[in-house]
Parts: structure tokens; sequence; C-alpha cells
């Protein structure tokens, strides 16, 4: 068949074609390899890299409230090759209970509590060596650096109060804040709408803090960028009730089998141009008939939100409950529903809020176990469900801690030691960026060294034992907003980011 001359077709024809096969190409059932070089070759590189740049992105934003420490889940190799580590609950002995670690690639050091990761630390980066938090409770706030960096305390000057939208607001522990920098999940709602020729659902703030904190999401004045505040199960239900929807991505079955007939062509063309073997081609083929036959189904879907008896059993499976004391949603089924709402495309933006009741002076065992899983387990089937719905090159799960991560010593708070943004997805670099080390013996424990990776390459390069010389918030903010496609000309408007440096050792590209 002659691949379509899009020069030679009128300017309605041309329309036409190229929204089927956009339609074609960005369904999960296209294989990622095939997307750029399809379009490549119909409409050029560059075209097709910025089609490419406007495909919808997927967002889930998980803030951890109350100090929330991911010391079970990675452990700091300075930490984990220590020869005597002066362990315990207390003072300023190291809160680490582990009795088996796992060294594994990209400087990661797993305990028993985080071992489901690693078949997946290729595409998660962790690092801990952010500005830290400023709430004047030791710590506590409700935004943090690294979702909105520049807030602060005095509005004006373009900062606008962050607190204001948030039901049931107290200032307590979430602070009186101002800012002119969205939060990661109101931009990335905003951008998405502005992607899509038809409405976009707005994108969804599960309120699930089971106390007075809250989590600030803010969009900065962006028209349609602030997210629906759901405060429980039942509003989110009502929100999004069962819907019944057409599986076809195209209108007809001939239509499916010209778009496939199109890619066919257009694969021997690039594989011949890269010297493919004749049995990749003969696999690929195959790929491409399945791909017709799911670009027409016949078949219509319906998209319930209740969870299911299988459903529930395999996204609880082994997380802790709450630790709280009014208990709205576990963190499992919050992921749950982000994920059935994201892969369905009901909407694009999905923040998580949870908490662990507030520790103070001391940390034990359980409590480090309990986070441990409650941060893993989710993290782990959320990613296993987006790989296995095609998506995982389009998602990007970012995992704060709001009120900071403490030093390792058992009776820190969270203005000291880390600051801690984890990122997953499979345009993320994966990697344990940074370190802490013991820079000396106390009475009881140690005294800690802080290694700040360097912006650019990741390397570690340079070290405290403050809390000086940390990245600041705006360079992982930006980051973000990078790995979610947002163009720097949309993320680069805020005053309070525009100076920092991006983090590119975080990114595969």
């Amino acid at each position: 068949m002659k691949v379509p001359n899009l020069k030679e077709m009128s300017p309605i024809k041309r329309r036409r074609f190229l929204k089927l096969m956009g339609a074609a190409l960005a369904s999960p059932a296209v294989p990622a390899a095939l997307k750029f070089d399809a379009m490549s070759m119909l409409v050029g590189e560059a075209h097709a890299q910025e089609m490419e740049n406007s495909a919808p992105t997927y967002f889930v934003e998980i803030n951890l409230r109350d100090q929330w420490d991911f010391g079970h889940v990675f452990v700091s190799p300075g930490l984990a090759t220590h020869a005597d580590l002066r362990r315990g609950t207390n003072g300023t002995k190291c809160a680490l209970f582990y009795n088996n670690l796992s060294q594994q690639a990209h400087n990661f050091y797993l305990t028993e509590d985080s071992m489901e990761l690693i078949p997946h630390l290729d595409d998660i980066a962790c690092c801990e060596m952010f500005e830290l938090s400023v709430g004047r409770i030791h710590g506590h706030e409700a935004a943090n650096c690294t979702r909105s960096p520049g807030r602060g305390y005095n509005g004006g000057a373009g900062r606008m109060a962050m607190y204001e939208a948030e039901p049931a607001y107290s200032e307590q522990g979430n602070e009186p804040h101002y800012s002119s920098t969205p939060t990661p999940a109101a931009l990335h709602n905003y951008w998405q709408k502005q992607l899509d020729d038809k409405p976009l659902r707005n994108g969804v703030a599960f309120k699930g803090v089971s106390r007075f904190h809250t989590v600030y999401h803010f969009g900065a004045g962006l028209p349609g960028a602030e997210l629906d505040r759901r405060q429980n199960v039942s509003e989110l239900m009502n929100a999004f009730p069962d819907q019944v929807r057409d599986l076809n991505v195209l209108a007809s079955p001939e239509e499916a089998a010209t778009i496939s007939r199109i890619l066919r062509s257009l694969d021997q063309r690039y594989f011949q141009k890269y010297g493919y073997s004749t049995g990749a081609v003969d696999r690929h083929n195959q790929n491409i008939q399945e791909v017709q036959e799911l670009l027409y189904t016949g078949q219509t879907q319906t998209i319930s939100l209740p969870l299911s008896d299988e459903e529930r059993n395999y996204w609880s499976e082994g997380v802790p409950p709450q630790v709280g004391q009014n208990i709205k949603a576990n963190i499992w089924e919050q992921c749950a529903y982000a994920f059935k709402l994201l892969s369905n495309d009901m909407t694009r933006t999905f923040a998580v809020e949870f908490d662990y009741l507030d520790v103070h002076d001391q940390r034990t065992p359980d409590q480090m176990h309990v986070k441990a899983r409650q941060t893993v387990l989710p993290l782990v089937r959320l990613i296993e469900s987006f790989k296995a719905a095609g998506m995982w090159d389009r998602t990007l799960i970012a995992i704060y801690s709001l009120d900071g991560g403490r030093s390792p010593a058992a009776a820190s708070y969270g203005n000291e030691g880390k600051n801690t943004v984890i990122l997953a997805g499979g345009m993320v670099r994966g990697g344990y960026y940074g370190d802490i080390s013991v820079a000396g013996n106390t009475g009881d424990g140690h005294n800690y060294r802080y290694h700040i990776p360097d912006a650019n390459t990741g390397a570690l390069a340079g070290a405290v034992t403050d809390n000086s010389g940390r990245i600041p918030g705006a360079s992982i903010w930006k980051t973000t907003m990078r790995a979610l496609k947002v163009p720097a000309s949309v993320y680069n408007q805020f005053a309070d980011v525009q100076s920092a440096p991006e983090l590119p050792f975080i990114l595969k590209t």
C-alpha cells in the first residue's frame, strides 16, 4: 500500500488523516517505539517531536505528612556501609533497625521492608538533600519548598495565600504560607487542559490526612488549575459515577485496517533502515495485527470506580493500616482510585494525602516498618499497574514528605537533616542521589554528615554537618515539570523558580 503523501492531501483530508493517526498512535496498544518513528516518517521528525511533546501525561502526587521518614525504604550508602553504626530508638542513635540489607544497582541499599522495589529501580529516583521545611513547629507545614518554591509567610509581590482553598483550615502545623508558584499537581492539571480540544475532567485531591493537618494545593491564579478537593470516598464516588465507554479508538473496522496497513508499510522502511532481522519484522507484524484488533473492537466498557473484592485484595495485601485519628481511606485505597481514574483517562491528575500520626522524641522499629510498607507496596502496585496498562512512559509518581524527613538521629524533627522527594516513571533515571554518613560519635549515638549531589551530574559535590548547602526546592520542582512534559516556557514564568538549575541527572532524556 502506498503511504499517503500529506503534501498532496487537501487541508480537510490531511487533518482527518492526522487525527486518525494520532488517535491510533495514542492508544496504549501501540508499541512505544513505533509511535515516534511512524509520525516522523509521515510528518517529519520536528513535527513528530512536537506531537510527542503534546501527548497526554499522567501524574500521581503522593503527599505524606507528619515528618515522614523513608529510612527503611532506601538506606543512605554511607550509613549502610558504616562498620559500627550505633542504632536505637532515642537520642542521636541511628533510627535504622533492619536485619538485612540488599545492595542494588544505582546506589540503592534496600531493607527487608523494601525488597519489592527491586524490579523497578531503573525507574525510581530518590534524593533527600533538598532545602529543609520551615514550619515554626519543628518543621510542620502543608506546602514544602519542593512543591511550591518561594512559599513563605509574607504576601504581596504576586504571592497569594495558599491556604484559602483548603477546607477546614487551621494554622497549627499547616502554616499561613503565601506563594506565587503552583504546586505540581495543580500546574499539571492546568497544562493537560491546554492539550485537549474537548473538555477534560478536573484533577482530584483526596483529603486523606486523618487530623487537622492538611496539604496545600495551589493554582497560583492559573485558570482551571485548582484541583477538586474530595473529603471522603462517598464524595469521590459521587463525582465519578459509572460510565459506559465505547472501546473503539477508531470509528470503523475499515479505518482500523487502513491505519494498520499504513503502520506496517512504515515499519518496513524503519526495519530496513536500521537492519532488523527477518524474525524481528515478523514478530512486529503480528503486533500490528493485534493493534488493529484493539483499535476497533465493536465493544463497550463500563467503568466503575468502586473497587471489586479482587482489586481490594491486590492493592491492600500487606499494607499496614493508617495510624491516625479520623480515617477516610488508607493509602492503598487512594492509590487504587488514582490508577482507575487515570488509566481510564477520566482525569490525568490525582493527589493522594496521607499521614502517620505525629511522632515525637523517638522512632521505633514498628514506626519505621509501617512507614516503609505504606510507601513501598502502594508504589510497587502503581508501577505494576501503569506498566500493564501501557502507560508507564507517560506516567510520573512523585512522593513528598511535606514536614521534612528528619535526620537519622532517632529524636530528630523534620526541620533538620533530610527533605526527601521520590520520583518514579518511565522517564526517570533510577538512582539514590546524595548521601548521609557518620561524622563522629556522640555520647549515645552519632553526628551526621550530609553529602549534596552536584546539580548537573548528580555526583557527590560537597558535605556539611548542619542544615546548609541543600539543593533548592525549585530545582526538583522544575525537573518534575519537565518530566511531565510541561513546556519550559510555562514553568519558567514563575519568579521563584527562574534562577534555579534543573537536575538533568534524574531524567533519562
